[in-house]
């Protein structure tokens, strides 16, 4: 019997305290929004095809930078992806905010 060991992956927005909060595992981790673009910017840049083709063993795991002051997380592939799905739809949830704002919709916290 094989048994898969699956980290919990998660972030939220915390408005009153202005910060995204990451559940890596146990490890809870507070990210500035300076902090959560960067790291956003780190997932979108990184070529996931490249890593899913190489069969190097250094290709197994994404190393990825959460805080300023050199705060990260290292992730196996499958666990990478996850997470770059997290931030992508935390990303797309503050766009559409953003635009309903804009438009003079707004949402009760």
């Amino acid at each position: 019997m094989e048994q898969q060991l699956v980290k919990e992956l998660s972030i939220s927005l915390n408005r009153k305290k202005g910060k995204f909060q990451l559940q890596v595992e146990s490890q809870l981790i507070e990210q500035n929004v300076c902090e959560f673009l960067q790291t956003f910017s780190f997932l979108v840049g990184k070529n996931v095809e490249e890593y899913l083709l190489n069969t190097d063993s250094c290709y197994d795991f994404v190393r990825i930078p959460l805080t300023g002051c050199g705060k990260t997380v290292t992730l196996n592939l499958q666990e990478f992806i996850r997470f770059r799905s997290l931030f992508e739809k935390q990303m797309f949830q503050l766009k559409l905010e953003d635009l309903l704002f804009r438009k003079g919709i707004r949402f009760a916290d």
